[in-house]
């Protein structure tokens, strides 16, 4: 007959394993985004696009830069960057992005981030309580960023106005969008912490 203690330990054993699997169940938080772009002519709405995108594995880099201190670097997202994608690529079925990517494959434009805003969970509003949600919006005028739009990136960390500088921090292809100097577009990109 076991004793107490073969009795005890056995259980503890049980409870151990038990609760070590209960931990490896529970999902941790992870950084996801989405796009939010509307284009207009004239005034009015003529396109408008929704869509989830991808946190590139880089990024970790930079979150890692931030939460180490503040002195290096000194801002988190500040650039929007367009591009035209990969002339290989049909333009109107891009590729699906993927989280190895590190830069666009053919920037063209890119733009200093306009508003950032934390964003409400329940009613997705702005809101100037601190939430897991941050929307970066950039508008671009009826000049700007003219050309066939078929990927979206921000970047941040060492990021300046040249094209191809900083660290990606999500990634989304799209079919085709031709900006034209008649049209003005809002693009929001959303992250969910």
């Amino acid at each position: 007959m076991p004793s107490f203690i073969e009795k005890l330990n056995k259980a503890v054993a049980g409870s151990l394993r038990y609760a070590a699997s209960m931990v490896m169940k529970e999902e941790a938080p992870h950084l996801h985004g989405e796009l939010i772009l509307k284009a207009y002519e004239g005034g009015k709405l003529v396109h408008e696009y929704r869509q989830s995108n991808i946190i590139v594995n880089i990024c970790s880099v930079l979150i890692a830069r931030l939460l180490k201190d503040n002195a290096e670097p000194q801002s988190g997202i500040s650039y929007l960057a367009v591009g035209s994608g990969n002339p290989s690529w049909d333009m109107f079925d891009p590729p699906a992005p993927i989280t190895s990517q590190t830069l666009l494959e053919n920037e063209y434009y890119r733009k200093e981030i306009d508003l950032s805003t934390f964003v409400h969970p329940e009613t997705g509003e702005p809101t100037t309580t601190k939430t897991n949600i941050v929307d970066y919006v950039v508008t671009f005028g009826e000049a700007e960023a003219v050309g066939p739009m078929v990927e979206l990136s921000l970047f941040g960390g060492d990021a300046t106005a040249a094209m191809n500088t900083g660290t990606m921090v999500n990634w989304r292809t799209i079919p085709v969008i031709n900006k034209t100097a008649t049209m003005t577009l809002t693009v929001i990109f959303r992250i969910t912490a």
